[in-house]
């Protein structure tokens, strides 16, 4: 696995993760029911999209600095 592989995988987890406790801080301040599969399919959802975008960014950078 690359290492830009690697960090984009860190990263989009990070980011999905971040995001659903951002969410569901918003939720509960606005008095909404916490839910789990709410909670669940927003840091998967949201991950696996960051993931193929730090992916994507990750690997132009790469090969930039390697020219």
């Amino acid at each position: 696995m690359k290492i830009y592989t690697k960090k984009a995988l860190k990263s989009g987890i990070f980011a999905g993760i971040g995001f659903g406790i951002a969410t569901a801080g918003i939720d509960y301040y606005d008095g909404d029911d916490f839910q789990l599969w709410k909670f669940i399919f927003k840091v998967l959802f949201f991950a696996i999209f960051m993931g193929l975008y730090f992916n994507y960014s990750f690997k132009k950078q790469f090969e930039k600095e390697s020219k």
